[in-house]
Parts: C-alpha cells; sequence; structure tokens
C-alpha cells in the first residue's frame, strides 16, 4: 500500500503507461508493426521514445501524481507487470500504485498470474485490453478474469471504445459489452478507458445505469472532449452532471503529455465543484475503496 496523496496535489493521473526504458541509455525496444497506426495518429514513435525518468521529471514538475497501468501488447504479461512492480518501487513518490495485466489466451495462467501480480507485487487492479488481442470485452475467455478480480475486489481497467491496431477491429471495444460485464458483476468496479469514443453516448449510458462503472479519458486530449463537433457532446454533458462523481483523469502517457493535459482543461469548462472532482477528489474516493 502507497503513502496517501497529499492534498496539495495537481491532480492523480489515473492511467499511465510503464515506459519501456529506464534512461535515455537504453535502447528503444522493437515495436510491434500493428501499432503503427498509432504513429500515423499521434505523430510519435508509440511509447519508445519517452523514458520512465521523463515522466518522473514530468510528474514532480507538475505536482501530479499516478498509477501505473501493465500494457503487455508486445511480450508477457508477467515481464510487463514486474515492470509496473519496478516503476513504483524506484519512485514511490510519485506513483500512488498500480495495475497488473494478464492475457486471457493463457486459461490458468492468467488466473495465477493474477495471483501474482496482486499478492506477491502488491497491484491493486487489473489492466484488460481484449481488443488488442481480437477479441471482445465479453469474450468467453475474459470471463474468469473478471470474476477473480470480483473475489479480489479490485476494479477492472478495460480499453473501450477505438483502436489503432491494424489487426483488429474497433467492434471489440463497444460499451455494449461493458454493461452486459457490470450486469453479471455488478459489485466489480469497471473502470472504462478512453471515454467510450466514438459511442460516446453509448458510454455515458452504461455508466450512468451502472454505479460501479467509472469513465476515464486517457490519450484523449481535453480540446477534442471540448468541441462542438467529432461525437463527445454527450459525454462532456453528463461529466458535468450525473455522472460528476466516476469520471477520472487520466493521460495514458506517454501517447499525450501532462503539459498537453493541464493546458487544455479549462476548455472543458467544468464547473469549479466537479473539475476538482475529476482532478483528485474521485481517484482519492476510489483508491481508499480498493486500497491502493
Amino acid at each position: 500500500m502507497t503513502t496517501a496523496p497529499s492534498s496539495s496535489l495537481a491532480a492523480i493521473d489515473m492511467r499511465v503507461q510503464p515506459a519501456w526504458r529506464w534512461t535515455e541509455d537504453d535502447a528503444p525496444p522493437p515495436r510491434p508493426p500493428t501499432l503503427k497506426g498509432y504513429d500515423r495518429v499521434y505523430g510519435q514513435e508509440f511509447r519508445s521514445l519517452q523514458t520512465h525518468a521523463s515522466l518522473v521529471a514530468e510528474l514532480r514538475r507538475l505536482n501530479i501524481r499516478a498509477i501505473v497501468q501493465s500494457e503487455p501488447i508486445a511480450g508477457a504479461a508477467a515481464a510487463s507487470n514486474d515492470r509496473v512492480a519496478a516503476a513504483i518501487s524506484r519512485d514511490p513518490d510519485c506513483f500512488l500504485g498500480g495495475f497488473g495485466s494478464a492475457d486471457p489466451r493463457d486459461g490458468l495462467a492468467a488466473i495465477r498470474e493474477i495471483n501474482r501480480f496482486h499478492g506477491e507485487l502488491g497491484l491493486c487492479g487489473l489492466a484488460m485490453m481484449p481488443d488488442f488481442f481480437n477479441m471482445d470485452i465479453s469474450d468467453k475467455r475474459c470471463w474468469p478474469l473478471y470474476a477473480k478480480a470480483a473475489e479480489l475486489g479490485i476494479p477492472v481497467g478495460i480499453h473501450v471504445g477505438i483502436n489503432f491496431s491494424t489487426n483488429s477491429p474497433i467492434r471489440h471495444g463497444h460499451p455494449s459489452f461493458v454493461d452486459e460485464l457490470a450486469c453479471h458483476y455488478p459489485e466489480l468496479i469497471i473502470i472504462c478507458n478512453h471515454g467510450g469514443w466514438p459511442w460516446a453516448a453509448e458510454t455515458v449510458a452504461v455508466a450512468w445505469k451502472h454505479p460501479n462503472v467509472y469513465l476515464e479519458f486517457g490519450a484523449i486530449g481535453p480540446r477534442h472532449l471540448a468541441s462542438s463537433e467529432g461525437g463527445w457532446q454527450p459525454m462532456r454533458q453528463f461529466m458535468n452532471s450525473v455522472l460528476q462523481d466516476r469520471i477520472l483523469f487520466g493521460s495514458d502517457w506517454p501517447m499525450l503529455s501532462h503539459e498537453r493535459l493541464m493546458a487544455e482543461i479549462p476548455l472543458l469548462r467544468l464547473k469549479e465543484s466537479v473539475l476538482e472532482k475529476y482532478l483528485k477528489k474521485n481517484a482519492e474516493a476510489l483508491l481508499d475503496r480498493i486500497l491502493c
């Protein structure tokens, strides 16, 4: 269990990725060719240019603390989980905890990995990206992992909405699958990563229906959320009203820098009380629930 966040914090980032390199002296790892779509959309070599050191410097400079979420898009989940735990151990002043991952294609080995990262590494959530494995959020191979998370009382962060990989249709990330999951496990805390675009209205409906469904907007520039075009209008309206207690600030670093996010957040025109909830109070309340 990590140290409680300070009341002076500017924000709690509920989702940063573990850097592939500790410092610039480390060689960039090979990138899967399926991620080239992210280069086109985000204008960067996905993940490989940034380092753990640059992330830590950014968080300290802006007075932000973060949750690290495992993302084993290339490689084994166990290695990614070990890296999350190592990142937290290196700089505990910057990180409040971590989410581990498990590959639903691994059967019982995935359940063992959840037990390991939770019991041995102390990670306090499960990160799921079924669409990157070319499967639906509600694929039958995922259900045992969700059940294990519910048994352990840890939240599940799920990639909901579009993906830009070249080997997986976007339909795998439809929010209706989250509705199905929440109906089966109403006690399970579910975090919809990325806010569910292009199905913003459907994602709003699912979160409004289920009190344990949260919304996080990593890799989405606030200027896009604030735009009158692009399909985010229902989301922005409900962020400021009935969903104000279940919206979470997230960067999905290195997809977006914290400097950009903090500069664009005023564009959302959130009520002052809602803005405080969005930036840190909702995260604090959620972390208290899961003992992260």
